[in-house]
C-alpha cells in the first residue's frame, strides 16, 4: 500500500569572475527516484457452462474460477538532468543576467503483466481445442495446459511453466525535454519623494517535446485488465515578454510609515494553443506601531500541457457494479439513488431489476488536442501584519480568494457516466453520447463503453483564511520558539461542467474546515528540541446523500459510516550537531493515532475500512533518523 522509494542526488555550481562588472555561473545537477510496488491481483476468464469440465455439471450453471497471483507490481525509474550556465553582470546601477537551462527527464517503468492471448487460448483449451505445439499470437508464448478448477491454483499457487505461459513483463519508456533562455534587466527608473521607483523587464523563450513509448504488449493491447495505450509524442515552443514596477508612494505620514505599490505583467505566445497575458497587482502598507497591511489581485495563464495535449488513446476497464442503473427500481424505492436517476435510466431503457452485468465496462481516454483551451484564474488577498519592535512576537492573517476558470481536468469514465444519469435533460446531454449500453441480449443490459479524457472543468473556487503567530525568546535554559499556523476553508467549490451545479466540498472526506500545526521548539546549545502537533477538524459526507447515513440492505435498515472525527498528530524530535555531522531522531504519531475507520459502501477512498486521505496517517508509530554531513 506504501510504495518503497529510493532517492539519489548529486548538485554542483560554479562562477567566475571574467572582468569587475561581468561573471559566469553554471549549474549542474543529477537525481534518481525509484519507486517499487508490490502487490497482488486477481484475474478470470468468460463463465464456463457446466458440464465442459468433468466433475462440473449442471443445466444453466456457470462456472467462474477466480484465481489469485502476486505477479502484480512495477517499479518506475525517474532520471533527471539539469545543466544551467549563464552570464550575469551590471550597467551602471542596473544589473542583468541571462541563462540558458536545458532539462531532461527520463523515466522508465517496468510493469508484471498477465498476457491476454494466454488467457484467451487457456479458456479455449478448456473447450476441447489443442495446446501442444500452439503459439499465443502476440506474447510469443508456448501453450501450457491451465489446471483453472483446482484449489492449488486458485489459491495463487502456480508452476513455473504456468506462470511463465501467462505472466510477463514489459518497459516503458518516457522523454521529456526543455530549453529555456531567460534574459532580464533590474534596476532604479527615477526618484520619487518617497524613494526610488524601481523596475524589472525580461524575455524569454522555451522549448518543451515529449515522447512517451509503452511496453510491447501494452501497445499491442494484450495486457489483460489493464491500460492499453499508444505512442504519445509533441513539441511546443513558448514566447514570453515581462516586466514589472516597485512604486514608492507615501512615506512618514500619520498612519503611513511606507507605502509601496507592485504592478507586474506578462504577456506569452505558446504554439500549440495561441498568446495571453496576465498581470499582478500588490500594496504594501506600514501603517506603524507594528502593524502593516498587505493587499493584491493578479491573474495567471496556462496553456495546456503537451500531455494533455497529444496523450495516444488509452483503454482501461471498470467493474460493472459501477452501472447507476443496476437494479435501480429497489434502490430508488429504499432511497439510494435519486428520483432523477431513476427517470434517466429508465428513458435508458433499462429494466428497473436489471442487477447481473456480465462484463467489465470499457473506458476510452485520449488527449485533448483541438479541443481544449487554456487554463485562467484570477487570486485575491489581503492581509493584517503585526511584529513586536524587538521581533519576539509576530502574527497575521490573511483572507484569499482564488477562482480557477477552465482547469484542465482528466475526466474519467466514471465521471462521465454518473454526469449522464445525473443530468436534469438526460435525452440532450452531450455526455451521453459518450455511453453506449448494450442491447439487453441475454438479460445483459450493461454499460458497454465509456469515453473519457481531458477536458477544461467550468470552474473551481477556495475562499478561506491563514492566521499565524509566532514567539521567541532566550531564558535561561535556552531559546524557545513556537510557532502556530492554522488555515479555515469557507469554501471549496467545484462546478464540472457549464451547466453542472456548484458542489462544495468544505467539511467533507480530504477537505477539512479547520487545518493547522503547533511548532515548539527549545535550542540549548548544540542540542535542539522539536515537538509538532497537527490538526484537521471533523469532517462527514452525509449531505451528498439522498437519507443521510440511512441504507438499506437485503431489505434491512442500517447505517453507514461516512464521518470522520477532529484527529490530532504528535511529532517529537532531538537534533545534535557533531562537527559537520547533523543528526536528528525522533518519534512521529508518538499516540499511534490509527487512521478513522468508515463504510466501504459510502464510495468514499477506503483501504479495507479505513478512510484513505492525506490527512490521516496510514503507518501508525515510528521512529526515524536523519544524518547529514556539511563539507
Amino acid at each position: 500500500m506504501i510504495p518503497e522509494t529510493e532517492v539519489a542526488s548529486v548538485y554542483g555550481q560554479a562562477d567566475f569572475s571574467l572582468s569587475d562588472t561581468v561573471s559566469v555561473y553554471t549549474e549542474l545537477m543529477y537525481s534518481r527516484r525509484q519507486t517499487t510496488i508490490h502487490g497482488y491481483r486477481q484475474f478470470w476468464e468468460p463463465f464456463i457452462p457446466g458440464g465442459v469440465i468433468p466433475g462440473w455439471e449442471g443445466d444453466g450453471v456457470y462456472y467462474d474460477p477466480t484465481p489469485i497471483t502476486d505477479h502484480s507490481g512495477n517499479v518506475t525509474t525517474i532520471d533527471y538532468w539539469r545543466g544551467v550556465v549563464g552570464l550575469e553582470g551590471s550597467i551602471g546601477s542596473w544589473n542583468w543576467d541571462a541563462s540558458y537551462q536545458r532539462t531532461l527527464n527520463k523515466g522508465t517503468y517496468d510493469t508484471q503483466l498477465i498476457f491476454n492471448d494466454s488467457l484467451v487460448l487457456s479458456h479455449d483449451v478448456l473447450w476441447g481445442d489443442p495446446c501442444s505445439g500452439v503459439v499465443t499470437p502476440i506474447s510469443g508464448r508456448n501453450c501450457v495446459p491451465v489446471p483453472w478448477f483446482t484449489p492449488e491454483f486458485i489459491n495463487g499457487q502456480h508452476s513455473a511453466e504456468v506462470r511463465d505461459f501467462l505472466f510477463g513483463e514489459e518497459r516503458g519508456i518516457t522523454y521529456y525535454k526543455q530549453d529555456t533562455f531567460d534574459a532580464y534587466i533590474t534596476g532604479d527608473l527615477f526618484k520619487l519623494p518617497a524613494g526610488q521607483v524601481g523596475a524589472a523587464f525580461g524575455i524569454a523563450y522555451q522549448t518543451d517535446e515529449i515522447k512517451d513509448t509503452p511496453g510491447e504488449q501494452t501497445l499491442a493491447g494484450n495486457s489483460w485488465g489493464m491500460t492499453s495505450a499508444g505512442i504519445t509524442q509533441g513539441s511546443s515552443n513558448t514566447k514570453a515578454i515581462y516586466g514589472e514596477v516597485q512604486i514608492p508612494v507615501l512615506r512618514d505620514l500619520p498612519l503611513v510609515e511606507y507605502l509601496e505599490l507592485t504592478a507586474s505583467g506578462r504577456w506569452i505566445d505558446v504554439s500549440t494553443y495561441g498568446s495571453g497575458t496576465t498581470h499582478k497587482l500588490a500594496a504594501n502598507w506600514t501603517l506603524g506601531g507594528g502593524f502593516r497591511i498587505r493587499a493584491g489581485r493578479g491573474t495567471s495563464f496556462r496553456a495546456p500541457a503537451l500531455f494533455e495535449l497529444y496523450l495516444e488513446d488509452q483503454t482501461s476497464f471498470i467493474a460493472q457494479n459501477n452501472d447507476p442503473c443496476l437494479n435501480w427500481g429497489a434502490r430508488a424505492d429504499a432511497g439510494e439513488i435519486s428520483p432523477l436517476r431513476a427517470q434517466n435510466c429508465q428513458l435508458a431503457g433499462v429494466p428497473s431489476d436489471y442487477s447481473v452485468p456480465n462484463f467489465s465496462i470499457t473506458s476510452f481516454t485520449g488527449g485533448g488536442a483541438g479541443l481544449l483551451e487554456a487554463e485562467t484564474s484570477v487570486s485575491k488577498n489581503i492581509g493584517l501584519v503585526y511584529n513586536t519592535q524587538d521581533n519576539r512576537f509576530g502574527a497575521s492573517v490573511d483572507a484569499y480568494e482564488i477562482e480557477i476558470k477552465g482547469q484542465i481536468a482528466n475526466v474519467g469514465g466514471m465521471d462521465v457516466i454518473l454526469a449522464c444519469y445525473n443530468s436534469e435533460d438526460f435525452l440532450n446531454e452531450p455526455l451521453c453520447n459518450q455511453v453506449t449500453r448494450r442491447t439487453g441480449a441475454g438479460g445483459d443490459w450493461g454499460i458497454d463503453t465509456v469515453s473519457g479524457g481531458y477536458l477544461n472543468v467550468a470552474s473551481q473556487k477556495v475562499r478561506g483564511a491563514d492566521f499565524m503567530a509566532s514567539y521567541v525568546d532566550d531564558f535561561s535554559f535556552g531559546i524557545l520558539r513556537v510557532a502556530l499556523n492554522h488555515t479555515v476553508t469557507f469554501e471549496r467549490t467545484y462546478q464540472q461542467f457549464a451547466d453542472s451545479p456548484y458542489t462544495n466540498f468544505t467539511g467533507r472526506m480530504g477537505n477539512p474546515k479547520n487545518s493547522g500545526s503547533l511548532f515548539v521548539t527549545l535550542t540549548r546549545d548544540d542540542w535542539t528540541y522539536n515537538w509538532r502537533t497537527s490538526y484537521y477538524s471533523a469532517v462527514d459526507n452525509y449531505d451528498s446523500y439522498t437519507n443521510g447515513d440511512e441504507i438499506t440492505y437485503r431489505g434491512m435498515p442500517g447505517r453507514f459510516v461516512a464521518e470522520a472525527p477532529s484527529v490530532f498528530y504528535h511529532t517529537a524530535s532531538v537534533r545534535r550537531l557533531f562537527g559537520n555531522f547533523d543528526v536528528t531522531l525522533g518519534v512521529a504519531n508518538i499516540f499511534d493515532k490509527k487512521p478513522p475507520r468508515i463504510s466501504p459502501a459510502s464510495d468514499l477512498a477506503v483501504v479495507g475500512s479505513s478512510a484513505l486521505y492525506s490527512q490521516y496517517d496510514l503507518r501508525g508509530r515510528r521512529a526515524f533518523l536523519d544524518v547529514s554531513y556539511n563539507f
